[in-house]
């Protein structure tokens, strides 16, 4: 399942639920620094002891730590200079936080979970943020940060900034302010506005064209050619071929279908008994399914008993039951593989004992 790490800042617990993380700011808020990660990681491929594997995690948002020891306008300039050049051109519209301390945190949303292979996943946010800086003269973007990439943990809004050494609430809140506030108001106007505690949270915005910017620089970053009319699934199909995720096929004939293996069979039993299944998991089940000669409202079927909600964005499935999720129709349209068993043994999918081929 997936969970979000909590810290004060050294990470102290797992939220599976809104509610975990709640509690966990009840118990420490006014009286230790509250953190929580970026992003969300997937039990399921918890490293040897339970330890979080970082490279599971969700890709559906950059985040920026602007940080000055000394000077923190240095940074509301760099956070202004970034929205007037990068997102406003695009459309974008950020979330952007007072960290309460001397810095601003901010996000810029996909409109869809980002899909890279794992082994990709903490190069391309610091290649990107990396990228970014240079290219904006992000000076205040802190490097620390960028090189933690996906394991980031960022303070959570609305609790209380806590002075490093006295060790006691400042009276200042991590708070959330509207775009036309940071691009409109002094940074002590700010700082008053985030001692009132105003319990002000704003929803992401998600958007296309932030998605496709990263993707677009991730398929540089591999020097694989793009051009406006390739869409963004096809685009993360090549970067999964570039990366040995995949591997192309021409299409197949009915004389080439093979039966789904008994192990991937039993991954589809497990994982719509715990409701829940990994990006990876799914491309080896979608793979498997195809090749099988499966019908697309047979495989939309099978991912809707497995996570049994709403399709949402989440692309395996429609809430039409006769349509495949636009991953189903991208995969069968490039005829892909699926997956070899020395894949499935890395996965711990397959067993040695297994008799698939």
């Amino acid at each position: 399942m997936y969970f979000r790490e909590f810290g004060i800042p050294a990470r102290v617990a797992r939220c599976y639920e809104v509610e975990d993380l709640n509690k966990q700011i009840k118990k420490y808020n006014g009286k230790k620094n509250c953190y929580t990660s970026v992003y969300v990681f997937d039990d399921v491929l918890d490293k040897e002891g339970g330890k979080t594997n970082y490279n599971s995690a969700s890709l559906n948002t950059i985040w920026f730590d602007f940080d000055h020891n000394k000077n923190v306008e240095k940074c509301l300039k760099d956070v202004r200079k970034f929205i007037r050049r990068f997102c406003n051109p695009l459309k974008i519209t950020p979330r952007v936080y007072l960290t309460g301390g001397k810095g601003f945190q901010m996000n810029i949303d996909f409109h869809s979970i980002v899909e890279l292979p794992e082994s990709l996943k903490r190069k391309a946010i610091q290649e990107y943020l990396k990228h970014l800086k240079k290219k904006y003269h992000l000076s205040t973007l802190d490097d620390v940060c960028i090189n933690n990439s996906v394991s980031c943990m960022r303070r959570i809004v609305n609790t209380a900034y806590i002075s490093k050494i006295e060790g006691t609430p400042t009276g200042v809140w991590c708070t959330q302010f509207t775009v036309a506030q940071i691009m409109d108001s002094g940074i002590d106007t700010l700082y008053a506005m985030a001692m009132e505690d105003t319990g002000a949270q704003y929803p992401p915005i998600k958007s296309p064209k932030a998605q496709r910017n990263f993707v677009e620089f991730v398929c540089d970053m591999l020097e694989i050619k793009h051009t406006v009319s390739y869409g963004v699934d096809y685009l993360l199909n090549k970067i999964e071929e570039k990366e040995g995720s995949i591997s192309p096929s021409s299409t197949k004939s009915s004389e080439y279908i093979m039966p789904p293996r008994k192990c991937v069979i039993e991954l589809i039993e497990r994982n719509i008994k715990r409701g829940h299944s990994g990006h990876e998991e799914n491309n080896v089940i979608a793979m498997e399914l195809i090749n099988g000669g499966w019908k697309d409202r047979d495989i939309s079927f099978v991912f809707r008993s497995i996570y049994d909600e709403a399709a949402g964005d989440w692309g395996w499935y429609t809430d039409n039951l006769n349509e495949a999720g636009r991953h189903i129709i991208t995969l069968r349209a490039k005829a892909i593989n699926r997956y070899s068993k020395d894949k499935l043994m890395t996965l711990g999918i397959c067993k040695n004992k297994c008799r698939c081929i």
